[in-house]
């Protein structure tokens, strides 16, 4: 399928069976970069939240990279730190232990 794709496309696949095509442009980091420079916010200065290979960049280049116990392997290698996992509210139980 990689082969199919345009110069302007990628692909990922998430544990054998989910397929994700997207345009290189069209990147989580890419929106976060917008809305952190709208906000007047350096990337060192942010905590992002993650657990699927849209989240590598960001979680690597923001200060602080979260993945969520849920998360791929990939993932959970690049952060800083682990949650607990989205069906445990650990994004919001992050939050409140280390930033509140």
């Amino acid at each position: 399928m990689r082969d199919s794709l345009t110069a302007d496309a990628y692909l990922t696949v998430t544990n054998g069976d989910l397929l994700q095509i997207m345009d290189r442009r069209a990147t989580k980091w890419n929106g976060v970069k917008a809305m952190l420079g709208a906000a007047g916010i350096a990337a060192e200065d942010a905590v992002y939240f993650g657990d699927d290979n849209d989240d590598l960049e960001p979680i690597r280049r923001c200060g602080t990279g979260v993945a969520v116990a849920n998360a791929i392997g990939a993932v959970l290698d690049a952060a800083d730190a682990v949650a607990a996992s989205n069906d445990l509210d650990g994004v919001a139980r992050w939050i409140e232990e280390n930033l509140l």
